[in-house]
C-alpha cells in the first residue's frame, strides 16, 4: 500500500535525499512540465541524475535548447542508485520500462503529482504527493524549492516556468498561486512575459496547422441544453485540435487519432463547467481506458487517454459523449 503525504512531509523527505544518488524521471513521452520540473529538482538533489523512459517531446528539447540547458538527460539508469523520484504522474503503467522498479523494494520511491490519484496496488510502499490544487508538477517543485530557500539559477526558473505556463490550459486552471509563481520566476529570470512566449511557446508548422483547421472543420457540432460540444477524428494533433476547439468556443471538445498501432483520445471542457455539473473528465477517460486495453486520465477540465485496442473507438467515444452530454442537459 502507497503512503499519501502532505506538503511538509513531501519538504522533509526531498530534503532527506539531498545527498543520496536520485534517480529523477516522469512519465512516457515526458513534456515541458515533468522536464521542467525534473531540471530544477536535479539543481537541488545535485547527486541526483535525470532518465527518461523512453523519449521527451519535441517542444521539451527545444525548452531544454532555449534556456541553455547544459547536462544530459539519459535513458540510461545507474546501477548504484538509492532511489526514485517520478513526476508528473501518480501511475506505474505510465512509466514505460521502468514500471517493474516501482515493485523492487530495495529502492526509496516519491511520485510527485496534481492529477486526480486513482488507486494504483504497483504502488506498494512509495509516499506519494498529489495535489489537484496546484496547476502543474513544476509549481509543486518550485513551492518546495522556494520553502527551503534554495536559490534558482535562471535555467531552473526559465524551465519551471515553461512547466507551470505550459500546463495552464491558457490560465484557464490558474489560481492565484499561478499568477504569483509566474512572477516570482520572471524577476528571478530578469526576463519579461512577451519573451516566455516568443520563444518557449509551442509552434506548430503550417502543414499542422492546416491539418487542425481542417480536423475542426470536419468535426460535428452540436448544442447540448446551453452548451456547443465539439468532436471528431483527427488526422494529426488530437489534443491541439481539442485544444483549439475550446478558444474557438466550444464548451466541450473531444478528438481522436487512430492508426494500426494505437488509440489515442483528448477531451478538454470549458472552466469552469467542471465544477458547475461536477465533471471530472480525467475519471472520465480513466474509467473507459479498459476498452483501449490502455491507460486513462487526466484533470478535471483537460484528460486524455490511449491505448492498443483501435476496435472500440466508436463505443469509448460514444460514451464520454453521452456523459457530457447528459450534464449539460440536467438529466
Amino acid at each position: 500500500m502507497y503512503e499519501q503525504i502532505n506538503f511538509d512531509t513531501l519538504c522533509d523527505v526531498l530534503q532527506s535525499y539531498k545527498h543520496k544518488k536520485m534517480v529523477i524521471t516522469f512519465h512516457s513521452m515526458g513534456d515541458r512540465d515533468s522536464i521542467g520540473s525534473a531540471v530544477a529538482l536535479s539543481e537541488y538533489l545535485s547527486q541526483s541524475v535525470i532518465v527518461t523512459p523512453d523519449f521527451i517531446t519535441s517542444n521539451a528539447r527545444r525548452m531544454l535548447k532555449e534556456i541553455e540547458y547544459s547536462s544530459e538527460i539519459t535513458n540510461v539508469l545507474p546501477e548504484d542508485i538509492d532511489g526514485i523520484i517520478v513526476l508528473d504522474t501518480n501511475r506505474s503503467e505510465h512509466l514505460g520500462r521502468f514500471e517493474p522498479l516501482i515493485n523492487d523494494p530495495k529502492y526509496e520511491k516519491l511520485f510527485i503529482d496534481h492529477h486526480l490519484l486513482f488507486n494504483d496496488e504497483q504502488l506498494g510502499g512509495a509516499k506519494i504527493f498529489d495535489d489537484e490544487s496546484y496547476n502543474s508538477t513544476a509549481s509543486i517543485i518550485y513551492a518546495f524549492l522556494k520553502h527551503v530557500s534554495h536559490s534558482l539559477s535562471k535555467v531552473s526558473a526559465l524551465a519551471l516556468l515553461n512547466g507551470i505556463v505550459s500546463d495552464s490550459a491558457e490560465f484557464q486552471n490558474a489560481t492565484s498561486l499561478t499568477f504569483m509563481q509566474i512572477s516570482e520566476l520572471l524577476d528571478i529570470a530578469k526576463i519579461d512575459y512577451a519573451t516566455v512566449n516568443e520563444f518557449f511557446h509551442e509552434r506548430i508548422p503550417i502543414q499542422n496547422r492546416l491539418s487542425i483547421i481542417n480536423t475542426l472543420y470536419n468535426s460535428r457540432v452540436e448544442l447540448a441544453g446551453n452548451y456547443i460540444m465539439i468532436y471528431g477524428k483527427a488526422s494529426l494533433h488530437a489534443n491541439i485540435a481539442a485544444d483549439y476547439a475550446i478558444k474557438l468556443g466550444a464548451d466541450f471538445s473531444m478528438f481522436w487519432e487512430v492508426n494500426e498501432e494505437k488509440v489515442s483520445i483528448s477531451v478538454r471542457l470549458r472552466e469552469p463547467l467542471d465544477r458547475r455539473f461536477g465533471i471530472h473528465l480525467g475519471k472520465v477517460m480513466h474509467d473507459v481506458a479498459y476498452l483501449m486495453d490502455g491507460t486513462g486520465g487526466g484533470h478535471p477540465a483537460a484528460a486524455g487517454g490511449y491505448g492498443p485496442n483501435t476496435k472500440n473507438i466508436d463505443k469509448i467515444t460514444k460514451i464520454i459523449a453521452d456523459k457530457v452530454r447528459e450534464k449539460f442537459e440536467g438529466k
